[in-house]
């Protein structure tokens, strides 16, 4: 039989146990596992625990964890927007950011009130809640934390038949203080991979995440070299106003650089309305013929999805966009570049200089995508010649057009 002296034993063990194994750790989602599995060894029988709190990401406002017993943990990622969805909004995390209270508790005769305000507790009272118990944990100043949700939101639910015991509940506070520290920690070490990423891709920002920072640091490498620009950008932007050209903006780029990343490329710069990607030879085992086959079909997509978009576009009565693509292949450098001050991670290279001049041809040659020669070679796909044509600060070079 499990005394209070043992469950306080276990529960100090549990404590040391989250930091310790937080310090090694890469992922933070095993680490949560692993907490409400010794949890419920130690004796507080929860089948479901669940933690939220925000995050600095592109594509979500807020990361979740939720355990349940017997089917592990579950991560999900919520977008942007989505604190203003009625699930949040009528949720007991959103009632004690409100009322800025640290903890929450439902139990006996207070849980059909409950199960009335808050949807969440109804669902788990038909799965046998008997006992829910919340507490937030903020990462800042506690009135500012409040207001920009800057803290940890933590549940625990439990059916067994008396619910939580003083002692349960005591255990759960004790560890809150370590485990609020453990994901404060994470949440700001996936901050910090989530702007990386976003802003470098997720190869460079890898590499700088590794700590590839020094300027003038950097690997030569091969690669197939794409460059992208809108065409008409001046005019679209003196004629849409601000709001309609950024909007225009979006719509050209995710058709285009997803395109890219859709099919293995990696975006390295958005340079006003141009994109710079490339698709590194010989890295994860990309070969020349795999670069150039997926760039090809990135381009194919980029052209679909183009068309697709300006349909939408029209509909809506938009202006249209259009584009040009210029595919090369040659030596460049993958690294960083700038002054001490201010270091971007980007390639460098004639190469790359004249994917974007191949590209800059495909208005006056009335095409769409323009390949170099080197591309060209070797590449299992149907072209048209187009000739020899200056290429400004290299020699005369052979371009043709695939036929997408």
């Amino acid at each position: 039989m499990k005394t209070d002296a043992d469950l306080r034993d276990r529960v100090r063990q549990l404590s040391d146990a989250i930091v310790s194994e937080a310090v090694a750790a890469s992922d933070y989602t095993p680490i949560f596992g692993s907490f409400c599995d010794r949890l419920v060894a130690a004796g507080v029988p929860v089948f479901r625990v669940h933690i939220a709190t925000s995050t600095l990401h592109p594509l979500a406002e807020a990361i979740t964890l939720t355990w349940r017993r017997g089917d592990g943990v579950e991560m999900r990622l919520h977008e942007h927007g989505s604190s203003q969805q009625e699930d949040w909004q009528s949720s007991p995390a959103k009632a004690m950011l409100d009322e800025k209270a640290f903890s929450i508790r439902f139990r006996g005769a207070g849980m059909e009130e409950a199960a009335r305000r808050f949807p969440l507790i109804a669902d788990l009272v038909e799965e046998g809640l008997t006992d829910y118990f919340a507490l937030a944990m903020m990462f800042k100043d506690t009135e500012t934390a409040f207001e920009d949700e800057d803290g940890l939101f933590a549940s625990f639910s439990t059916d067994a038949a008396d619910g939580f015991t003083a002692e349960q509940v005591e255990a759960i506070e004790s560890l809150m203080p370590k485990f609020g520290l453990v994901s404060k920690l994470a949440n700001r070490e996936t901050v910090f991979t989530n702007v990386l990423e976003a802003y470098l891709g997720p190869d460079a920002g890898a590499h700088v995440r590794n700590g590839q920072i020094a300027l003038g640091s950097g690997d030569v490498i091969d690669a197939v070299i794409w460059f992208c620009d809108l065409r008409g950008s001046v005019t679209l932007a003196e004629k849409l106003g601000h709001e309609g050209f950024i909007q225009l903006l979006n719509d050209y780029f995710a058709a285009l650089a997803g395109s890219v990343i859709d099919n293995g490329g990696q975006v390295l710069r958005f340079i006003g309305d141009a994109a710079l990607a490339i698709y590194p030879i010989g890295e994860g085992g990309m070969t020349e013929a795999d670069a150039k086959s997926h760039a090809l079909k990135a381009a194919r997509d980029a052209v679909d999805r183009a068309a697709q978009t300006n349909e939408v576009r029209r509909g809506l009565g938009l202006e249209p966009f259009e584009f040009g693509i210029g595919l090369h292949i040659g030596r460049i450098l993958y690294g960083n570049i700038g002054v001490p001050s201010r270091v971007e991670f980007s390639v460098i290279g004639t190469a790359a200089n004249e994917a974007a001049r191949i590209e800059g041809l495909c208005k006056s040659l009335g095409e769409v995508v323009l390949v170099s020669g080197k591309f060209r070679d070797g590449a299992d796909h149907a072209w048209r010649d187009l000739g020899a044509h200056p290429i400004r600060g290299s020699s005369a070079m052979r371009l043709f057009a695939p036929d997408l």
